[in-house]
């Protein structure tokens, strides 16, 4: 009896110990709580101004502090720029080119450890989750003036090193983020806003060895953004823009869209039909657009996106032009490739662009024929290296090349190099480049349409061709291979959308002027000059295809003079034919006067 009493007794005092212990850890934790809060608060907030050069100061309602599980709940969080000191440094050209403004409803902190801070001064947290905040982010281009002796930017290392040795954070995490960027420097201060936007930073580390690390943008080891499911209607309301997925890491240095299209609202004579005078309708969509090693340090700093390589998989582009419209009173010209990198406001520098398995669509619809002709190159793949408007690296190389094979109407492979001249305002270029194998009727779907030509025969063995242009036009030389080529000269029907075809023309074109084989027995191969003067009008492919087009009727014997010819000749035969047609009708009415005065005398 005696021994079990002595183990009651044992087990009620330990249980009293352990009540005695947790009323105590309980009562310290409530003390602390409430004598922590208090500094942790005042922490936050001079560390936010300090490490800021006093340009942010951050505000919220309520800090609960979980001494014992180290959470630490934050509500009604407003990040904010101090406009003032905002205006001060653009002044001075100490101001950064972007400013934030951020709002959260609540911010948790998980396993914080608050006698690190007070005993230590060093601030650590495994984790921050932030749902449903709301990101503005403003782009100004500010001129900054270069670091002197009187003036040099501290780190924010530097600033918080009063109050806190060091600054370590495992990872914030931003769900369902409102996230809009406002660029100042364009016309009209554009904005793109985006919705339920995924962002984690990783790593956060502010030390006396992180201080100076370029490798941590915003002293992070990385920055992943998220995007699923985003579109919208540009500013002109003719186009919708989605994508099915954005990822972009600063530590992987990629930016990657997967399911990018970017589609007219109207179909083709429905969106020209919009406008007063002719304008390009264009539809595009990729699957898969992808950015390497980018650098997003100067792309922070400096706006300078500078990148090794720009992948472009799987793409598609449609260009569509009714000529039925009157001509555009605006010169197309500064739309060529170069002018338009020229004119992009940010600074770019890419390596190499990289096409894979794409397809280019050119079409025009000719009121002549009332019908839309279209010339296509599929599989397109190649390369084109040195995109860049950024003045140092046009120092040092002003010339993009492009490498490109394709096949023409899905059927010839076509090789085309050509070199364009960045720096050049007339937006210089040069080309060279050869066509294999094709039946030349799968020409017709274009030829028809376009020039009222259809080829009823013939083979091209190999077309070579090489020149140069500008904004002026084009010109160069051609050599087209080919044997048994015959045509057909067609004109619009009124009483059908069928085309009809002029016998009495295609025979003697055939027959007299269009040279059936190059080279002709005997003869050495035709070259041809060729020369295209650019409208203001005419934009980039349909310059090229102009020229082309012409440079191809010239080989074959039938360049405008001749078509010139034959519509004359046409003419006089057609004026011989009424005119015997008329000699014919006078000869039977005299007949039959002649006649009928011989039954009147009898």
């Amino acid at each position: 009896m005696p021994e079990h009493r002595s183990k009651n007794h044992r087990w009620k005092l330990i249980a009293s110990v352990i009540l005695v212990l947790f009323v105590l850890i309980s009562a310290a934790a409530v003390y602390l709580n409430y004598y922590w809060r208090p500094i942790l608060n005042q922490r936050i907030k001079i560390a936010i101004y300090n490490s800021t050069d006093k340009l942010y100061r951050v505000d919220f309602d309520n800090i609960r502090v979980n001494f014992l599980s180290g959470k630490v709940t934050i509500s009604n969080i407003h990040f904010k720029p101090d406009t003032a000191v905002y205006e001060l440094m653009k002044r001075e050209g100490t101001a950064p080119g972007h400013i934030y403004k951020v709002e959260v409803a609540e911010l948790i902190l998980r396993r914080i450890q608050p006698w690190k801070v007070y005993f230590d001064n060093k601030l650590e947290i495994n984790s921050v989750e932030i749902s449903r905040p709301v990101l503005q982010v403003t782009f100004s281009d500010i001129k900054k003036r270069e670091a002197t002796k009187q003036y040099k930017r501290r780190t924010a290392y530097q600033h918080l090193v009063p109050y806190l040795k060091s600054v370590k954070i495992g990872s914030v995490v931003f769900r369902d983020a409102d996230f809009k960027y406002m660029d100042n420097s364009l016309e009209g201060n554009r904005t793109t806003s985006l919705k339920d936007l995924y962002i984690k930073v990783s790593d956060i580390l502010i030390d006396s060895a992180s201080q100076f690390d370029h490798s941590r943008l915003y002293y992070t080891r990385d920055i992943y953004a998220e995007l699923l499911g985003y579109n919208t209607i540009t500013l002109d309301s003719n186009y919708v823009v989605k994508l099915n997925e954005f990822r972009a890491s600063t530590a992987g240095g990629y930016a990657r869209i997967r399911g990018l299209s970017i589609k007219p609202r109207f179909r083709e004579m429905e969106f020209s039909r919009r406008f007063k005078y002719q304008k390009d309708r264009y539809s595009i969509d990729f699957e898969e657009v992808q950015l390497n090693k980018v650098n997003y340090e100067l792309l922070n700093s400096d706006r300078r996106l500078v990148a090794s390589a720009l992948l472009l998989k799987k793409g598609n582009f449609a260009i569509f032009l009714n000529r039925q419209k009157p001509d555009s009173i605006r010169n197309k010209g500064k739309n060529f490739p170069q002018l338009a990198l020229q004119r992009f406001k940010l600074n770019t520098s890419i390596d190499t662009i990289l096409l894979q398995d794409s397809r280019v669509d050119y079409s025009e619809f000719n009121p002549n024929s009332l019908k839309k002709g279209t010339v296509t190159f599929s599989k397109v793949n190649g390369t084109i290296s040195n995109v860049t408007n950024d003045s140092l690296a046009l120092s040092n190389n002003k010339f993009c090349n492009v490498k490109l094979t394709s096949l023409l109407m899905d059927r010839g492979r076509m090789d085309v190099n050509m070199k364009f001249n960045l720096s050049d305002p007339r937006g210089a270029f040069s080309f060279k480049g050869a066509l294999g194998k094709i039946d030349a009727d799968v020409l017709n779907s274009a030829i028809r349409p376009l020039s009222l030509i259809e080829i009823k025969s013939g083979f091209i063995e190999m077309m070579l061709f090489d020149g140069s242009g500008s904004i002026s036009g084009i010109r160069g030389n051609m050599t087209c291979y080919y044997n048994n080529l015959k045509i057909m000269l067609l004109e619009r029907s009124e009483e059908s959308s069928w085309f009809k075809r002029k016998g009495l023309a295609s025979i003697f074109a055939n027959t007299l002027i269009i040279k059936d084989d190059n080279p002709l027995n005997g003869q050495p191969v035709r070259t041809v000059d060729f020369q295209f003067l650019r409208p203001q009008h005419s934009s980039f492919f349909n310059m090229i295809w102009k020229g082309f087009a012409q440079a191809l009727l010239e080989t074959i014997g039938f360049d405008s003079e001749t078509q010139n010819v034959i519509k004359a000749r046409l003419r006089r035969m057609e004026a011989e034919r009424i005119q015997k047609d008329d000699r014919r009708d006078d000869r039977l009415k005299k007949r039959d006067l002649r006649r009928g005065n011989r039954e009147a005398n009898r």
